[in-house]
C-alpha cells in the first residue's frame, strides 16, 4: 500500500518506536512525564495525562528529531490527539 496517504504521513517503522512524553508549564520550563512505547500508545498516554493538567503536553522520539511531535488538541470532554512535524 505504498500509495496510501497514511503510509506516506510518518516516517516507516514510527509507531514502532519509544516517545518520551513532556508537560510544559506555563513559565515555559518543560518536566518529563513518561516514556512509552509507539505512537499510539503516546497517544494514549497523551489523553490520560490531559485529564490531570491544563498545561501543554507533547511527545516525540529524542532519537530521531525527523519523526513528528505528537501534541493533544485541547477539548473539554475528549482529547483527540494531532501530530505535528517538528521544525528542523
Amino acid at each position: 500500500m505504498p500509495d496510501c496517504p497514511t503510509h506516506k504521513k510518518f516516517p516507516e517503522d514510527s509507531a514502532n518506536r519509544d516517545y518520551d512524553v513532556f508537560e510544559e508549564l506555563p513559565d515555559g520550563s518543560t518536566i518529563w512525564r513518561a516514556r512509552v512505547f509507539g505512537m499510539g500508545n503516546a497517544e494514549l498516554k497523551l489523553r490520560e495525562l490531559a485529564k490531570e493538567t491544563v498545561n501543554k503536553l507533547f511527545a516525540l522520539n529524542l532519537h530521531d528529531p525527523t519523526l513528528p511531535v505528537i501534541h493533544p488538541l485541547k477539548a473539554p470532554t475528549h482529547q483527540p490527539v494531532a501530530r505535528m512535524r517538528r521544525p528542523l
